[in-house]
């Protein structure tokens, strides 16, 4: 039987989602009904609210089996109901393509609400440029103090009083852009895909993924990958 998300996961979805019993569209543009359903949602579209429960319950269902099919590590319940959320906001090849997969799988479970905490941005259909969302910024919060509240009785953990010195977590490697008359993005790994921009010497980026001498970047540190590009172009960021 797949693995439900708790009571503190629904909640958590309900509460930023909202409750719309008739299509809307979303900031991003798409269209959306009852908590945050978009799948085969047309204009006009109506649902009352018993059949928006039910198709949250799926909805989450069918996110946390994808948490379950990729986490190769125990989650507790509040830590599978996070990652189920943001599978549900998010989709799951933002997961499957994140730094915080590969680092959660590696076992930094600690790495998991500032890796979230870069997933804030959307698209704006009037400029198509990404930019940072308030609302996107506390659900990626919440996610994250959901993901820690493991009912630890350890009093450094659980203390709501500011320590004095911290710390940034970044395990990220930061590359640079070494070809003179800048670096083609494409829409693929390989020569023949469509050029998408350019990006000028010695512009920051970070390695998603490889493949075949191929790397699929982030430009914007916000874990969204923005395009491909060729290996032998990038070099490591000094400092």
């Amino acid at each position: 039987m797949a693995r439900q998300v708790n009571t503190a996961g629904i909640k958590l979805v309900q509460q930023f989602e909202g409750l719309k019993l008739e299509a809307y569209t979303c900031p991003a543009g798409i269209w959306t009904i009852g908590y945050g359903h978009t799948k085969g949602v047309k204009r006009d579209d109506k649902i009352t609210a018993a059949e928006a429960e039910t198709i949250l319950a799926q909805d989450l269902m069918q996110s946390g089996g994808q948490v379950e099919k990729y986490v190769r590590v125990p989650l507790h319940d509040n830590q599978f109901a996070a990652l189920a959320s943001f599978v549900f906001n998010a989709g799951i090849g933002s997961l499957t393509a994140s730094t915080l997969l590969r680092r959660l799988n590696n076992g930094d479970y600690d790495c998991v609400p500032t890796e979230l905490a870069k997933w804030v941005k959307a698209a704006n259909p009037a400029t198509g440029q990404k930019v940072t969302l308030p609302g996107l910024v506390k659900r990626r919060a919440a996610e994250g103090q959901l993901w820690l509240d493991t009912g630890s009785s350890d009093p450094f953990l659980t203390s709501t009083d500011m320590p004095q010195q911290i710390h940034a977590d970044d395990a990220r490697i930061s590359y640079s852009v070494a070809a003179r008359d800048g670096l083609r993005v494409r829409a693929g790994a390989g020569a023949g895909f469509e050029v998408l921009k350019t990006l000028a010497k010695d512009s920051q980026v970070f390695v998603v993924r490889e493949k075949d001498g191929w790397a699929a970047i982030d430009v914007e540190g916000d874990g969204a990958i923005d395009g491909w590009v060729s290996m032998d172009f990038l070099k490591i960021r000094q400092g």
